[in-house]
């Protein structure tokens, strides 16, 4: 299974844990950085044996992962080792530092982009939509061109300090 399908189960199984459901579930996992809708959710829910199994689980005491292992078994190592820490670790006074791979510290900027999440108002998006379709451009590149062309006609001045 692929870490970010796993990733997204279980926020799907923390959702079901905080008691969401419908509108307040899609909007407890859009803010964790994944792009679901309500159907989604029970797509997710279904292969992990539906609400009712989920919610005997976590009654039972089960972590998350927990819960993602007894239903697949085969767990990728990666999300297991990202498990939440203890609380004595997080808390000690001297925590370990954290291991950055060495090719990472050779590169400042690892991607030329980065994703965001934005609300909008919905005549907002259909009039994007619109427009990139009538610039014959995708909407993400018609909001980066927007916004370029609006900060490069804006001057910034760096505050001074006052002696």
């Amino acid at each position: 299974m692929a870490k970010q399908a796993q990733q997204k189960q279980e926020r799907v199984i923390e959702a079901v844990r905080n008691g969401l459901e419908g509108d307040d579930a899609v909007e407890f996992i859009r803010q964790s950085g994944f792009a679901m809708t309500s159907a989604g959710i029970a797509r997710h829910l279904r292969k992990l044996g539906g609400r009712g199994n989920i919610v005997a689980l976590i009654e039972a005491g089960l972590s998350n992962l927990e819960i993602l292992q007894r239903v697949y078994g085969d767990i990728d190592a990666d999300l297991e080792a990202a498990h939440t820490p203890s609380q004595q670790d997080l808390f000690s006074d001297n925590p370990p530092a954290p291991k950055v791979p060495d090719n990472l510290l050779l590169h400042k900027d690892l991607f030329e982009s980065t994703k965001i999440t934005l609300k909008i108002p919905n005549d907002l998006h259909e009039a994007l939509r619109m427009a990139a379709r009538a610039e014959e451009t995708t909407q993400s590149q018609l909001i980066i061109d927007i916004l370029t062309s609006a900060l490069s006609r804006m001057t910034f001045e760096m505050p001074r300090d006052e002696e």
